[in-house]
Protein backbone atom coordinates (compact mmCIF):
# COMPACT_ATOMS: atom_id res chain seq x y z
CA UNK A 1 0.00 0.00 0.00
CA UNK A 2 1.47 3.19 -0.82
CA UNK A 3 1.53 6.15 1.63
CA UNK A 4 -0.17 9.48 0.77
CA UNK A 5 1.83 11.99 1.26
CA UNK A 6 0.44 15.01 3.24
CA UNK A 7 0.12 18.67 3.14
CA UNK A 8 2.30 20.71 5.21
CA UNK A 9 0.89 22.32 8.17
CA UNK A 10 -0.35 25.83 7.67
CA UNK A 11 1.52 27.16 11.11
CA UNK A 12 4.58 24.81 9.35
CA UNK A 13 4.09 27.20 5.87
CA UNK A 14 3.69 30.21 8.56
CA UNK A 15 7.34 29.19 10.51
CA UNK A 16 8.96 28.57 6.93
CA UNK A 17 7.81 31.91 5.48
CA UNK A 18 8.90 33.54 8.79
CA UNK A 19 12.43 32.08 8.86
CA UNK A 20 13.39 33.88 5.29
CA UNK A 21 12.10 37.19 7.14
CA UNK A 22 9.01 38.38 5.84
CA UNK A 23 5.16 38.03 7.27
CA UNK A 24 2.09 36.43 5.35
CA UNK A 25 1.21 39.88 4.72
CA UNK A 26 4.07 41.13 3.44
CA UNK A 27 4.79 37.82 1.13
CA UNK A 28 1.07 38.60 -0.41
CA UNK A 29 1.52 42.49 -0.86
CA UNK A 30 5.42 41.82 -2.36
CA UNK A 31 3.34 39.33 -4.84
CA UNK A 32 0.31 42.09 -5.84
CA UNK A 33 -2.11 39.93 -3.82
CA UNK A 34 -4.52 40.81 -1.47
CA UNK A 35 -2.99 40.67 2.05
CA UNK A 36 -5.46 37.49 2.87
CA UNK A 37 -4.45 35.42 -0.21
CA UNK A 38 -1.66 33.43 1.44
CA UNK A 39 -3.10 32.89 4.38
CA UNK A 40 -5.98 31.80 2.56
CA UNK A 41 -4.05 29.16 0.63
CA UNK A 42 -2.92 27.94 3.37
CA UNK A 43 -6.04 25.79 3.99
CA UNK A 44 -8.06 26.04 0.48
CA UNK A 45 -7.09 26.30 -2.18
CA UNK A 46 -6.24 29.21 -3.68
CA UNK A 47 -3.93 29.37 -7.04
CA UNK A 48 -2.19 32.79 -7.03
CA UNK A 49 -1.44 32.51 -2.90
CA UNK A 50 -0.63 28.74 -3.39
CA UNK A 51 1.94 30.19 -6.32
CA UNK A 52 3.24 33.02 -4.12
CA UNK A 53 4.04 30.90 -1.56
CA UNK A 54 6.05 27.99 -2.89
CA UNK A 55 7.53 30.51 -5.34
CA UNK A 56 8.93 32.35 -1.97
CA UNK A 57 9.86 29.15 -0.72
CA UNK A 58 11.56 27.56 -4.21
CA UNK A 59 9.27 24.91 -3.72
CA UNK A 60 6.03 23.89 -6.40
CA UNK A 61 2.70 24.05 -4.75
CA UNK A 62 2.62 20.45 -5.26
CA UNK A 63 5.36 19.25 -2.78
CA UNK A 64 3.67 21.86 -0.02
CA UNK A 65 -0.09 20.50 -0.84
CA UNK A 66 0.47 17.18 -2.26
CA UNK A 67 -3.59 16.50 -1.83
CA UNK A 68 -4.39 19.12 -3.42
CA UNK A 69 -2.98 17.04 -7.05
CA UNK A 70 -3.81 14.01 -8.71
CA UNK A 71 -0.64 11.17 -9.28
CA UNK A 72 -0.06 12.80 -12.94
CA UNK A 73 0.70 16.17 -11.03
CA UNK A 74 -2.58 17.97 -12.24
CA UNK A 75 -4.46 19.95 -9.71
CA UNK A 76 -7.59 18.60 -8.44
CA UNK A 77 -9.20 21.73 -7.85
CA UNK A 78 -9.32 23.68 -11.24
CA UNK A 79 -11.21 27.08 -12.32
CA UNK A 80 -10.77 29.06 -15.74
CA UNK A 81 -8.71 31.86 -15.12
CA UNK A 82 -10.52 34.70 -17.09
CA UNK A 83 -8.72 37.95 -18.11
CA UNK A 84 -11.46 39.19 -15.97
CA UNK A 85 -9.72 37.70 -12.60
CA UNK A 86 -6.67 38.63 -13.49
CA UNK A 87 -8.53 42.07 -13.58
CA UNK A 88 -10.80 42.33 -10.43
CA UNK A 89 -9.54 40.26 -7.70
CA UNK A 90 -12.50 38.48 -6.18
CA UNK A 91 -11.71 39.59 -2.29
CA UNK A 92 -14.48 37.60 -0.60
CA UNK A 93 -12.18 34.69 -0.17
CA UNK A 94 -11.21 37.47 2.77
CA UNK A 95 -14.12 37.41 4.18
CA UNK A 96 -14.08 33.86 4.64
CA UNK A 97 -10.49 32.92 5.66
CA UNK A 98 -10.87 35.78 8.38
CA UNK A 99 -13.97 33.83 9.89
CA UNK A 100 -12.12 30.90 9.82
Amino acid sequence: MKKRARNWHPEDIKAAIRKKDTTLTELALAYGLPECSVRYAMRHPHFDGEMAIADYLSLSPRQIWPSRFDSDGIRRHRRLRTERDSANTNRSHCLNAEAA
